[in-house]
C-alpha cells in the first residue's frame, strides 16, 4: 500500500484562520445584499406598503382602482424600476365587475389577458397582443406571504391584475415585462456567482 504526502500549507495556522474568518463575513454580507458587497443592482429591486384599508391605499394613489374599499390588512410589494407588483388583502366580499372570470384557474387564454389590458388602456388589438406577449408570467418578487406558484391560483382578471380569491383573502399580481425579468435573473445569477467566489 502506498501512502501519499500530504501536503501541508506553507501559511502558519493563524492568519489561515483570519483569511477563513474574512471569506465568512464576505460570504454573509453578499446574502444580505449585493448591494453591501459592491455589486448594486440596477434591476432587482424592491418597495413595500401597508394599508388599514383599500380606501386608504387608494387616496394615496398606490393601490389599483379594482381594490375593494373595505379590503383590509393590505400589504403590497413593488418593483419600483419596473412592472411587477404582488398585493395581499383580507376581504371576504364580492370582486367588483370589472374583474372577469377567468375559464381556467391559473390558465389565462392569450383573449382574456388581452381584455383585461384593453379595460385598462385601450389600444389596437395588435399592440395588446404585443403587451401580452412582452410578459413573464412568473413572479420575480417574494415575501412571506406570497408562496411559490401563487400565479397557479389566480381565478380572475382585474385589467393587468392576476388575482386569486379564497374564503378570506385576496391576492394579486401584475407581470413584469421579459425585458426587465431577464435582467434581474442575470442580476441574481451574477449575484450567486459573486458569492460563490
Amino acid at each position: 500500500m502506498t501512502q501519499t504526502a500530504r501536503r501541508r500549507s506553507s501559511m502558519p495556522a493563524r492568519p489561515r484562520t483570519l483569511v477563513v474568518a474574512t471569506w465568512a463575513v464576505l460570504a454573509s454580507l453578499a446574502l444580505t445584499g449585493c448591494s453591501a458587497l459592491g455589486i448594486e443592482s440596477k434591476y432587482d429591486k424592491s418597495a413595500s406598503h401597508e394599508f388599514a384599508t383599500g380606501t386608504e391605499g387608494k387616496e394615496k394613489k398606490v393601490l389599483p382602482a379594482w381594490v375593494p374599499d373595505e379590503a383590509t390588512n393590505i400589504t403590497e410589494v413593488v418593483r419600483p424600476t419596473g412592472n411587477e407588483r404582488i398585493l395581499r388583502m383580507d376581504h371576504t366580499g364580492a370582486l367588483p365587475p370589472s374583474c372577469v372570470a377567468m375559464s381556467e384557474t391559473g390558465q389565462p387564454t392569450l383573449a382574456e389577458l388581452a381584455a383585461g389590458l384593453e379595460l385598462e388602456d385601450p389600444a389596437p388589438m395588435q399592440e395588446i397582443a404585443e403587451r401580452v406577449d412582452a410578459q413573464y408570467q412568473t413572479p420575480l418578487l417574494a415575501a412571506h406571504w406570497w408562496p411559490t406558484g401563487q400565479e397557479n391560483l389566480t381565478t380572475h382578471l382585474c385589467g393587468k391584475w392576476w388575482v386569486s380569491k379564497d374564503s378570506g383573502s385576496l391576492t394579486g399580481y401584475t407581470p413584469e415585462l421579459k425585458g426587465i425579468a431577464n435582467s434581474i435573473l442575470a442580476e441574481q445569477a451574477k449575484a450567486q456567482r459573486s458569492q460563490g467566489n
